[in-house]
């Protein structure tokens, strides 16, 4: 850091230790701050708290350790100025009768913060998503760089996880299963081109993408278990950040210092909104607007137990006018481009908000319950202009709203060191109204799509136990149902994972667990018209999809700086949504840019997913990190028609490699006002194209629009797709306040990677469409 007085630059380290499993406070720990050049030491409070004033800024180690439990070392926390460094550790009671164990040097990344995963899971960080190139300040973008995980397409955050369906990846704040978290996204899917999830208020969290515990339900691809953060409930603090993807205000603090209660909001605004208002519109004649916010506010107490309200909310449009555009200039190639020229009109809202009681039992055991409602509202409209006169027509409508009502309560009792069980219920009560229609060319009218309005119910009960054998074996079982109360169907999943280590840094894991996903009420209430002009819903009855997974993970660690790790996997799904009558339709490739539209539907289909993950990770050591993925897998399905397919999906490779190193700017000058730094951060990815269904060109030419060759469904493969991103920070930090200007380039060598391949009616050719360079500016200030 230079030359330069640190004592210029002092911050607050401080936390609470408590035991992992009953969340009791843990006091008299030890703990030990250090760095090159100085060691602190301190003790835990009765509450489990511990406070360090007055720490140098820079790079720090915490070594946490008591009589009778696991001993943790997190190194390379990093103490900046503007925001106190808080850090709350869990700790594990060891299972052998001795004085004290001996220190394990490990980051919070190796193990996940739900001890009852065994495989297929691990912690991200707040500072991963703000660091890692391309990633902007997406945990699902973030997420693309893990072993396993691909993109739906370029032009949204979907995830393809193991080659399945990005619409069956659960997202989970706190808690509360939520709804569609992205802006110009539906409730149909699990994506859209951001996230209105606020990487500026999460905490550390879990990701988690195969033979899932069995507490989370309603998945058989991946979940992301997200956590918010409190508020600093000792001082005020502020954060400012401007970018294109938007404007953001942010502030934290104290709601009534002497009882530690705070409060936490975030705010962000469209920048492309912003320069529209001042009167320059780069869009031209389109308009794009989005904003959110998301808070918490956090009431703890002894007597009655921790309270928390939290809620998350955004809208955003889209509004395209082809209508008003000059003809005499050739028209914009647009990302999501139509057959035809047309005004297009895109609005939704979404939001979430949950209550949340934590009672601590005793020394054993605590409860938790959970409150919430969700919802997301979409509207679409499209008009088709005229070939003679450019007048709108109204070509698609849709209006749909879906409200959500949760309670979820569970018990989580730990026994002694070896035993400890989970068991909780919940209960969901869903509302719906969907409304949409099309205009048929062929009947010369419009054909209403679905005209639904009713509601749901979901009850689960979920059971998790573990034992450990010793500090180095233990076994977590599990048993999940979920009841659908409209049609009857239930669904008894079990679930059982084994963690060995069998020397020390290396861990063998095996988990088994069967899963499902339900039908997605816009399919299940889809309309079909009869001849004589009526609808019937035959849709109604279908049961939920399953899913067997069996993973097999090795895992190896060296001194707490370099993590070798690999999975192999097979997942085995029946019971699909495919068509009655013989085709190639499946739910699987559901989330593909192809869209089908598809009638009569039944359970039977089948699909298949199996691969081998290779991970090399070196955490932040000394400014530096690197992280190397290689997924080599295989993805197909059976429709009714009885042929083994290709997934949308089967890519059959992804190759990511990444890292960053920062550098510190040294001066002579001690009277300097900052401390500063660059950070260079780089990635490349390289991946098998994504599977397609060849275009009739014949039939499309005389239809006027796309027509595909069903019997050859995702037959035909985009070329293969290569991307390296950059990013640079200059990062300067002052005596009240921490800044940071950074520049995220994607797409470094403007190499238009191919996403869709569609007709063309204008020119009666196949046209294929790509990104190409996207930079990014970000300016960040706390203080």
């Amino acid at each position: 850091m230079g030359l330069l007085h640190a004592q210029n630059y002092m911050q607050t380290v401080r936390g609470t230790i408590i035991d992992k499993e009953s969340h009791t406070p843990v006091e008299y720990t030890n703990v030990v701050l250090t760095n090159s050049s100085y060691q602190y030491g301190a003790i835990t409070d009765e509450n489990g708290i511990f406070k360090f004033e007055n720490v140098p800024v820079g790079r720090i180690r915490l070594q946490v350790s008591y009589i009778g439990y696991e001993s943790q070392t997190i190194p390379n926390l990093e103490v900046t100025m503007g925001k106190e460094l808080i850090v709350n550790v869990e700790l594990t009671e060891s299972t052998e009768p001795i004085e004290e164990v001996s220190a394990k040097a490990f980051s919070n990344k190796e193990k996940p913060i739900n001890s009852m995963a065994s495989v297929s899971a691990r912690t991200f960080s707040v500072e991963e998503s703000q660091r890692y190139a391309g990633s902007g300040n997406d945990v699902s973008r973030m997420a693309m760089n893990f072993a396993g995980v691909s993109m739906s397409t370029e032009t949204t955050n979907e995830i393809v996880i193991r080659g399945n369906s990005p619409f069956s990846v659960l997202f989970r704040l706190d808690g509360v299963d939520i709804p569609n978290s992205s802006h110009f996204g539906d409730g149909g899917t699990t994506g859209g081109p951001m996230s209105m999830l606020n990487n500026n208020v999460l905490s550390n969290s879990d990701f988690l993408t195969g033979a899932f515990p069995a507490e989370y339900s309603n998945t058989i691809s991946g979940v992301f278990d997200l956590r918010m953060r409190n508020g600093n409930n000792e001082k005020h603090e502020f954060i400012g950040q401007a970018g294109i993807m938007g404007v953001e205000l942010g502030a934290e603090g104290p709601v009534i210092r002497r009882n530690n209660s705070s409060y936490l909001i975030n705010y962000r605004y469209s920048t492309l909104s912003i320069m529209r208002l001042a009167g320059y519109n780069p869009m031209g004649t389109a308009v794009s607007d989005y904003q959110d916010l998301t808070f918490k506010l956090n009431f703890p107490s002894r007597k009655i137990g921790n309270i928390s309200i939290f809620g998350m909310g955004g809208k955003s449009y889209v509004k395209m006018f082809d209508s008003a555009r000059d003809t005499s200039k050739a028209r914009d190639q647009m990302v999501y481009e139509s057959d035809y020229e047309l005004d297009l009109l895109n609005d939704n809202y979404s939001g979430a908000i949950g209550l949340t009681h934590a009672l601590i039992l005793g020394n054993s055991a605590y409860t938790k319950l959970i409150v919430s409602a969700t919802t997301i509202m979409n509207y679409n409209k499209w008009d088709s202009l005229s070939t003679e006169n450019r007048h709108p027509m109204l070509q698609y409508y849709s209006d749909f709203q879906r409200i959500k009502y949760t309670a979820r309560f569970y018990i989580n009792k730990k026994f002694n060191s070896k035993n400890t069980i989970r068991t909780g219920v919940s209960a969901e009560w869903q509302l719906f109204s969907l409304l949409d229609s099309i205009y048929d060319g062929g009947m010369q009218t419009y054909r209403r799509l679905r005209d639904y309005h009713g509601d749901e119910l979901f009850v689960q009960i979920f059971a998790q136990y573990q034992h450990r054998f010793n500090d180095q074996f233990q076994m977590n079982l599990g048993i999940n149902t979920v009841q659908q109360t409209s049609n009857q169907h239930y669904v008894i999943e079990p679930r059982v994972g084994l963690k060995w280590e069998f020397l020390p840094g290396n861990i063998l894991s095996l988990g088994y667990g069967i899963h499902s996903v339900s039908i997605p009420v816009e399919i299940v209430n889809q309309n079909i018209r009869l001849d004589n002009g009526t609808y019937i819903t035959p849709n109604k009855d279908l049961d939920f999809t399953k899913s067997h997974h069996l993973v097999l993970g090795y895992d190896k660690v060296f001194s707490g700086k370099v993590r070798l790790k690999s999975e192999i996997y097979y997942q085995c799904i029946v019971n699909v949504a495919v068509e009655v009558n013989p085709g190639s339709y499946s739910l699987l490739n559901r989330g593909a840019y192809t869209i089908v539209d598809v009638n009569y539907l039944k359970n039977g289909g089948e699909g298949y997913n199996y691969g081998l993950e290779l991970t090399a990770e070196k955490f932040m050591d000394h400014g530096m990190y690197f992280l190397s993925t290689l997924s080599l897998f295989d993805s197909k399905y059976r429709g009714s028609d009885g042929v083994l397919r290709n997934t949308a999906f089967n890519s059959h490779y992804i190759f990511n490699l990444l890292g960053g190193k920062e550098f510190g700017l040294r001066t002579k000058k001690l009277q300097e006002n900052y401390i500063k730094k660059i950070i260079v951060d780089g990635k490349l990815n390289w991946a098998g194209g994504q599977r397609y269904t060849p275009i009739d060109l014949e039939a499309s030419r005389e239809a006027g629009t796309t027509v595909y060759d069903e019997d050859y469904a995702f037959s035909r493969q985009l070329p293969a797709y290569f991307r390296i991103d950059m990013r640079v920070g200059f990062m300067w930090v002052g005596k009240h306040s921490s800044q940071e200007l950074a520049i995220d380039i994607r797409n470094l060598t403007n190499r238009k990677n191919p996403f869709y391949i569609k007709f063309d009616p204008e020119t009666g050719d196949l046209k294929t469409l790509g990104l190409g360079f996207m930079p990014d500016i970000l300016y960040r200030i706390t203080f």
